[in-house]
């Protein structure tokens, strides 16, 4: 596998691309929406771009790290990437401990212009618990001009209930961007090591008490990854630069492998 670092028209840190098996979210949801009336104009040829995106096998995949907070939330995401390493959709996947809400933000982008974004998720401030999903669209310049949602009980129900329109609501890419490019709350400074009795883990993430951490799988002991070893109080709070591979094992536990590391 190969590394990118390509984040629309800047720089995306070391993720790994993998080959897209077309499982991604809502890759139905355009041939749906298509029955109903245009909204707004180019509403149909939006539409049409993005069941293009969902429906293209030759795209590649480059997953972030996935992370965990101190207090239980978690963050990831994968973005999609055409032959040119352009990213055409990234999707989020969220779990916020405080609030109890859970899902997924999906967001289509064409030239590294957002065109459109879906979220489906939990939002536990209504009626102690409903699943909401919602569709927004954007104009040239990123401002929100069309959204409509249904909302349902069980995140299973959703599928049967009609969209409604409402007031236009934008899904900011902001936090998911700091995300794919680690920096902010994602960024890797070294933490520390932790281990399982069978394996080290490298502990990376935001030089805070409070904050959120990834652990990648320590498989080779060479360069850096020694001198972090040998000296842990010292380098903690540097800034690494971290390339991996995310693996799932005989029990189906997706953990992330780490294949290399850089002191900056």
């Amino acid at each position: 596998m190969k590394t990118i670092k390509i984040f629309l028209v800047t720089i995306l840190p070391m993720v790994i691309i993998s080959s897209c098996q077309g499982d991604q979210q809502d890759e139905n949801f355009s041939e749906a929406i298509q029955q109903e009336k245009e909204y707004f104009d180019g509403q149909n040829k939006l539409l049409e771009k993005m069941q293009a995106t969902d429906e293209d096998t030759s795209l590649s995949i480059a997953n972030t790290l996935i992370y965990t907070h101190t207090n239980g939330s978690t963050e990831e995401a994968s973005a999609l990437l055409d032959k040119k390493e352009n990213i055409l959709k990234v999707i989020e996947y969220f779990k916020n401990t405080i609030n109890g809400n859970y899902g997924s933000r999906t967001f289509y982008f064409d030239k590294g212009k957002l065109y459109s974004t879906i979220e489906t998720y939990l939002d536990n401030a209504i009626n102690n618990g409903t699943f909401i999903e919602r569709h927004s669209f954007y104009d040239k310049s990123g401002k929100v001009i069309f959204s409509k949602q249904r909302m349902a009980e069980f995140e299973i129900d959703l599928e049967g209930e009609q969209f409604k329109m409402i007031d236009p609501i934008a899904c900011s890419f902001e936090d998911v961007k700091m995300l794919l490019e680690q920096k902010g709350p994602y960024e890797t400074t070294f933490q520390g090591f932790a281990s399982n009795g069978e394996m080290d883990f490298l502990i990376v993430g935001e030089n805070k008490a409070e904050a959120f951490t990834s652990s990648l799988a320590v498989q080779h002991y060479q360069g850096d990854i020694n001198k972090l070893l040998q000296n842990e109080k010292a380098y903690v709070g540097k800034p690494l630069d971290v390339s991996f591979e995310r693996m799932i094992d005989e029990t189906d536990f997706e953990f992330q492998v780490l294949l290399g590391v850089r002191i900056k």
